[in-house]
């Protein structure tokens, strides 16, 4: 039996979908345990205070016999909860999942700085709310089964198409970017790597930003290939930008020469956010995506 602890470290999530998930789970064969501060200690927008939450995370990515560290939901709080953590704590475990995204970015690129393999995908929330028959959610359980990702995008004008193998980073952009300069700074040293972004209730100017900061640091013209998915309920300000978002990205990777795929189905979107295996290895060939 694949085992799940499910830990909330960042905001809090209703106690109908920590029921509905959890049911989700064990009725799919999986043996499934809740953290003490799941769905219990509301502390403002956190699950709990940030020591709650870190030592939640702490049993769940050191107790035998843990398979896969499922978060509840993101939010906000993740970046606080990892400075509780040990010192070098991910290097220490052993090859549990841990499965998550949005604010999840923050614990994902400490897993990837340590050589691990964590997985940007849907969460208890999103088990909760939809079929296991749904597309995203039947590829998850492949993963926790063992199996990999393949998948083959639509086309998109603004497609670079060629080939790229590397180990693919990433997640939230903002996240990645508030990570910048810190101990889990997963863009550091971008060679030969492939970068993952999606965003979510962002201004269109607050995108270019990011991206100019990852154009003028010179990261986009040392990663191996950009996967581009869902940027959901991107805004304008008073005066428009005058590109749409993925424009924004296109127009921030002029000069580079990696591979670009626009349109991977994974983030924000309510109806399909389809996982990524991060810190393992994928390749890049035309449209097709593996990973």
């Amino acid at each position: 039996m694949t085992n799940i602890v499910i830990v909330a470290p960042s905001g809090t999530i209703g106690g109908e979908y920590l029921v509905k998930g959890v049911d989700v789970m064990r009725s799919l064969g999986f043996g499934v345990e809740l953290m003490p501060h799941v769905g219990q200690a509301a502390c403002g927008v956190f699950s709990g205070s940030d020591e709650e939450r870190a030592e939640d995370l702490r049993v769940a990515l050191t107790k035998p016999g843990v398979d896969v560290v499922l978060c509840t939901r993101g939010g906000y709080g993740a970046v606080r909860t990892l400075q509780q953590l040990p010192k070098d704590i991910f290097k220490q475990i052993d090859d549990r999942l841990i499965v998550g995204f949005s604010d999840i970015t923050a614990i994902h690129s400490m897993s990837t700085l340590s050589g691990r393999v964590s997985v940007h995908g849907p969460m208890l929330k999103h088990l909760a709310e939809h079929d296991v028959d749904a597309p995203d959610v039947k590829a998850l359980l492949d993963i926790l089964r063992g199996e990999g990702v393949k998948i083959t995008l639509e086309a998109n004008p603004l497609n670079r198409l060629g080939k790229a193998e590397g180990t693919i980073i990433g997640g939230n952009l903002s996240i990645l970017y508030s990570l910048r300069g810190t101990p889990a700074d997963v863009l550091a040293e971008p060679e030969g790597k492939i970068l993952f972004i999606e965003d979510l209730c962002e201004y269109n100017y607050h995108i270019d930003r990011m991206m100019q900061n990852l154009r003028y640091s010179g990261i986009l013209n040392r990663i191996a290939g950009l996967v581009v998915g869902q940027f959901i309920d991107i805004k304008e300000g008073k005066t428009p930008f005058g590109m749409s978002v993925y424009e924004v990205i296109a127009k921030a990777m002029e000069g580079t020469t990696c591979p670009i795929l626009f349109g991977y189905p994974a983030g924000h979107d309510d109806d399909i956010n389809y996982p990524i295996r991060l810190g393992a290895k994928c390749a890049i060939d035309g449209l097709s995506f593996t990973n």
